[in-house]
């Protein structure tokens, strides 16, 4: 064996394809995606960059 095998699934490039910044369209911020609780109870993603 002179080398390392190599993994089906690259972790690394994963790694480094998360760690780009999303940036938004309309204000060039880099967009934070969090999950909001309603009063209710209803879980929902929502997305934060320029709105406030």
């Amino acid at each position: 064996m002179a080398g390392k095998a190599k993994s089906k699934t690259d972790v690394a490039a994963r790694s480094g394809a998360k760690s780009l910044a999303k940036l938004c369209s309309l204000c060039g911020n880099k967009v934070d995606v969090v999950m909001a609780v309603s009063s209710t109870g209803k879980k929902r993603m929502t997305r934060l960059c320029c709105e406030v």
